[in-house]
């Protein structure tokens, strides 16, 4: 089996303005069913019935979630991950800002949200360990990061840049506003399993392209999607 991975922007939706136009989230105040037609059209990108693409309530936590061909989509799980071994599944992380970070190999893939709390809480090491449970060595593990809001646009305050750094020193910036850099804490954890990353430069603050809660604060969610074809 392969892995295809597929990565939407603002374009190709019906949502209106402030959430205009292809917002894939149900939890930011848009028209729920204006939502469900923008999923629909998601999966139809994907080439799968809507009913085999699957979302998480992201938490900013550590847990992850295995979904099967027989999962049901009446409740998306409270976790951060979604891990799946069946083909055919379209495993979907929403981002505004965060990192979206999808995992493949030719027996398994996850769909990963990293932010700031899933970085310290290291929940890319937890997927990690989920393929290596399932017999996939870390060396047929590919990795991608999707946009994301970079270094020179995520500031914080000294206790919150401090608390982060010391648990994920790359992650610190020479720049003298305390911003963080989340890619290159991500990608430093991932290399010490020996997995590689390709890595989606843009900025979701800086392209307008992209939805980003920083900067617009009520906005809609763009896709990342993995599924093993």
């Amino acid at each position: 089996m392969k892995a295809r991975t597929y990565f939407t922007d603002r374009f190709g939706g019906v949502s209106s303005a402030p959430y205009n136009d292809f917002n894939l989230a149900l939890h930011v105040g848009d028209d729920p069913q204006i939502v469900i037609e923008n999923r629909k059209r998601l999966a139809a990108h994907l080439d799968l019935d809507p009913s085999r693409v699957h979302y998480m309530n992201q938490v900013h936590g550590r847990d992850i979630s295995i979904i099967t061909s027989a999962t049901s989509q009446e409740n998306s799980p409270s976790v951060d991950g979604l891990f799946t071994t069946d083909p055919g599944v379209a495993l979907v992380v929403l981002t505004a800002d965060c990192i979206p970070l999808l995992l493949s190999s030719d027996r398994a893939v996850a769909a990963v949200h990293v932010g700031r709390k899933g970085l310290v809480a290291e929940i890319a090491l937890e997927a990690i360990k989920l393929f290596h449970a399932h017999g996939i060595q870390s060396e047929e593990i590919t990795a991608v990061m999707g946009a994301s809001i970079c270094k020179d646009c995520y500031e914080v305050d000294q206790a919150m840049y401090d608390d982060v750094v010391a648990k994920i020193p790359e992650s610190a910036t020479s720049r003298e506003k305390r911003s963080l850099d989340l890619i290159s804490g991500l990608e430093a954890q991932l290399q010490r399993f020996g997995i590689d990353v390709n890595i989606d430069r843009r900025c979701t603050a800086e392209d307008p392209n992209l939805f980003s809660y920083r900067r617009d604060d009520v906005t809609g969610r763009q896709a990342s999607a993995v599924v093993l074809t």
